[in-house]
């Protein structure tokens, strides 16, 4: 008897260890759910893009929606990508066909631009000059936000699912439908290197050095490099997930988000996960699958954004 009381207690830490935390508030953003989510790097702004409401900016801290961000007066737009400066002064969003630079002190467009092709995916660099954008048509370009044009052209042979740019250390990471990543330089649009997979990689991400990406073929282990030495560090253990937002605090931590409403934390230099939290499920039966849109850290606190239109705070 004795043997079998030492048993539970030895198990009720353990399992206590692998349950995931919940969140502490949650606030809803948007009545019918949402396309996609973006929080800014210090965790107080985020853009919505809602089912029903159009695109809109909203305060954090005060959970104030200042500003409703839509492509054409007196219309609703499906912001379908958006993506923050690094400083959050400038925020892009974009659906398939256009796209359009924010000043988010003013809430004011900067620029509004047409789409070289069908846009599958966008990220704004770190000064807000750029945007690096990928489309339908087995291009990423490296698009002038601020005056227009492309000026750099990254070929796949697939759609574009997923990009991540930095232009502080010069290099681009793409992620296609044709089964590859490759890394880019682009200061003169060069392949650095292309990362081959059995299934379309549908996830990409540079950490804010540059010096570790994360890449996530569908239906495969997702992976942890390091850029600086060209070797892998970890294939992540995340079971069944498949994983739809990622974000790197510094080039140590790691977060991501899942199709099905969990968030795990990894140790980006071991690749050991070391935490997990689960958004909540507000809507009976039909949103069970909430997708992790956006992860961001604030004042020590997680945030994240589901596609249910909530905005999570653990």
């Amino acid at each position: 008897m004795r043997k079998f009381y030492l048993v539970i207690f030895l198990i009720i830490p353990l399992l206590a260890s692998c349950w995931p935390t919940g969140a502490t508030t949650h606030q809803q953003l948007a009545m019918q759910g949402a396309y996609s989510a973006s929080i800014d790097a210090q965790g107080e702004n985020l853009v919505l893009g809602s089912l029903q409401h159009g695109g809109s900016y909203w305060n954090i801290p005060s959970f104030a929606r200042l500003y409703n961000w839509n492509h054409r007066s007196g219309y609703l737009t499906e912001i379908l990508y958006s993506s923050f400066s690094a400083d959050g002064s400038y925020a892009l969003t974009a659906n398939y066909y256009n796209l359009v630079l924010w000043n988010t002190q003013t809430g004011e467009s900067v620029a509004f631009w047409e789409a070289p092709s069908r846009i599958q995916s966008a990220d704004l660099s770190a000064d807000g000059l750029f945007a690096l954008l990928g489309m339908d048509n087995g291009q990423a370009v490296l698009f002038d936000v601020q005056h227009g044009g492309v000026l750099r052209e990254f070929q796949h042979n697939g759609p574009v699912i997923s990009v991540s740019l930095n232009t502080q250390t010069g290099i681009a990471l793409t992620g296609s439908e044709d089964n590859t990543a490759k890394l880019w330089n682009t200061r003169d649009a060069s392949l650095i290197r292309q990362f081959g997979y059995s299934n379309q990689v549908s996830l990409v991400k540079l950490s804010k050095t540059g010096a570790v990406a994360l890449m996530v073929p569908s239906s495969e282990k997702a992976e942890l490099w390091d850029l600086t030495t060209r070797r892998k560090i970890a294939e992540l253990k995340t079971a069944k997930y498949r994983l739809t937002s990622a974000t790197f605090i510094g080039d140590e931590r790691l977060l991501t988000g899942t199709t099905y409403r969990d968030i795990f934390e990894f140790d980006a230099k071991t690749g050991k996960r070391t935490n997990r939290w689960r958004i909540g499920s507000e809507v009976k039966q039909a949103l069970k699958s909430t997708s992790v849109l956006d992860i961001g850290w604030r004042d020590s606190k997680l945030i994240a954004v589901g596609s249910n239109g909530y905005l999570y705070t653990f």
